[in-house]
């Protein structure tokens, strides 16, 4: 009985955080654009506070979650996101990986779908800071580097969508190209969610048994210096391979650390093999 009164409150209180996202990205443009324009004639100037407010609310967001009793999490050395112009690579397990990543960056900056930006609970805040489209327009990667040298943290998930789970990671070389030509180092984090929700294959609905945790581990930085001697779309198809299999481990070793931390029965995807 216990268990089913929990297990029905985790479904209710989804559904009101995924209320609260909608309500949150239909009224932020509404909230504080109109402000924003008032008070900043600068475009740059609007998207850094406009990104520093988006930060905050991500952060009471992922607060509430916990307080909702959605999901708990934890972070480790998140001390290494708060400083300016980094490019933070991550994988991609599940939906709240943006929401998490942004709380913890104060002034992030994204890649994301193009489509988003004809959603219309997300299109007017992505426009609002000046998040980059993913459309493999030639100017893509100039807006990266320029964001990154303007002190914006930008955030790629270089599999460019959620990992499938039993899948290997695969990842594109998009983020690699953006490294490179940026000359800029990588700040990898590594995200585990157990048990796994709100993936590729889960819908809003389908509430594991236990309630999940994500947790998000900040690496040290990756320096570029032995890649910049090779021609960059060599460079950028070994970086990639390189960083697929720094992944792997990393994950391996995040997920063996969860199990001494939490115990054992923690559901963990499958890293063992590489993607081609």
């Amino acid at each position: 009985m216990i268990f089913s009164i929990n297990y029905l409150w985790r479904l209710v209180a989804t559904a009101l955080g995924f209320i609260l996202f909608g309500i949150m990205g239909l009224l932020i443009p509404w909230v504080i654009g109109p402000w924003l324009y008032w008070r900043y004639s600068d475009q740059q100037q609007r998207q850094q506070q406009a990104r520093a407010f988006i930060h905050r609310s991500f952060r009471w967001y992922i607060h509430a979650l916990r307080w909702l009793g959605v999901v708990t999490w934890d972070i480790r050395h998140a001390e290494r996101l708060q400083r300016p112009g980094l490019l933070v690579l991550a994988n991609h397990p599940c939906l709240l990986d943006v929401a998490f990543l942004m709380a913890f960056i104060p002034n992030p900056n994204c890649i994301v779908k193009e489509r988003l930006f004809s959603n219309p609970f997300m299109r007017g805040y992505l426009r609002l800071t000046g998040f980059i489209a993913n459309n493999e327009a030639v100017g893509l990667i100039e807006d990266a580097r320029a964001s990154i040298a303007s002190g914006s943290s930008l955030v790629i998930f270089p599999e460019g969508t959620r990992t499938a789970p039993g899948e290997p990671l695969y990842f594109q070389r998009g983020a690699a190209n953006v490294a490179l030509r940026a000359q800029v180092r990588i700040t990898p984090v590594t995200i585990v969610c157990t048990p796994l929700t709100l993936t590729k294959k889960h819908r809003w609905y389908h509430i594991p048994q236990r309630k999940p945790h994500i947790s998000l581990l900040v690496g040290e930085d990756i320096s570029l210096v032995d890649y910049y001697q090779q021609p960059v779309a060599g460079a950028a198809r070994t970086l990639t391979r390189d960083l697929q299999l720094y992944f792997t481990e990393e994950l391996k070793n995040h997920e063996r650390d969860i199990h001494r931390r939490f115990g054992a029965g923690v559901e963990t995807a499958d890293y063992r093999h590489i993607g081609p």
